[in-house]
């Protein structure tokens, strides 16, 4: 019998570890009502709107405004649109109309999509014009000449964290997370000028800056055994806590 490798063991271990943090060890809504209110409950139905995201954005494009850059996009960040999956199957077919389908491949649509609320002087429109200035619009070529090949040159990591409506002392645990990703090889392959920059005197309006990013492979998440401590890390190192203190303090005050 051929065991499976030492790697496809770990990645269904983390599956299960998963669907058991998933269906395991929660409450399901009443048998056959489907009811899931109550003041009783351990479990609640999902609520969206909740996410955090960390950005660790290209040194050659960004300089020394790399980690200003970040606190925008963390802090403006409203909407998320992730990936998705698509199972290809085969075809096999028999004696007139029989046939019977078999799965082949899994894709990866390497794509998700980030809204951002636009603010006064344009901040999110000029990082992602910064980020796409990789190319120089006017003759269509990059200016960093052969460098432009390195993908450390114009490529991110971007960190998406799903969590529960209320936390841990303003202080993201395992605990709070319902999803996460980890997106590497990530840059933009649009620019909302078209959105953020449209005006018209009849409405005044905010802005939403809708960005959609490639990436490299396949994501990371909650399957993965070790990314559940390592997007904490990343949160916690991020100075999180202390962006809620101070939010807390004004509060009081």
């Amino acid at each position: 019998m051929d065991w499976p490798s030492l790697g496809a063991t770990a990645y269904i271990a983390g599956q299960l570890l998963r669907l058991n943090g998933a269906v395991g060890n929660e409450d399901p809504p009443t048998t056959l009502s489907r009811y899931s209110g109550g003041q009783n409950r351990t479990n609640q139905p999902h609520i969206t709107g909740y996410h955090h995201v960390l950005f660790y954005l290209p040194e050659t494009l960004f300089g020394p405004y790399g980690s200003e850059a970040q606190r925008w996009l963390f802090s403006t960040c409203e909407t998320f649109s992730p990936h998705s999956y698509t199972i290809n199957t085969g075809d096999v077919l028999g004696i007139g109309q029989t046939a019977a389908s078999f799965p082949t491949s899994r894709v990866t649509n390497r794509e998700f999509t980030l809204g951002f609320r636009e603010q006064q002087n344009l901040p999110i429109l000029s990082i992602i014009k910064s980020w796409h200035s990789l190319f120089d619009p006017l003759i269509g070529t990059s200016p960093f000449g052969s460098f432009v090949l390195s993908p450390l040159a114009y490529k991110a990591i971007v960190i998406v964290a799903i969590v529960k409506p209320t936390s841990s002392g303003g202080k993201i645990t395992s605990d709070d997370l319902e999803e996460a990703y980890v997106y590497s090889g990530v840059y933009p392959t649009t620019c909302p000028e078209d959105s953020v920059v449209a005006s018209e005197q009849s409405t005044n309006d905010t802005s939403l800056a809708s960005v959609t990013f490639k990436f490299d492979g396949a994501p990371f998440d909650l399957g993965t055994i070790g990314v559940a401590e390592a997007v904490v890390f990343c949160f916690d190192n991020y100075k999180y806590t202390h962006t809620y203190s101070k939010i807390g303090s004004l509060i009081k005050s």
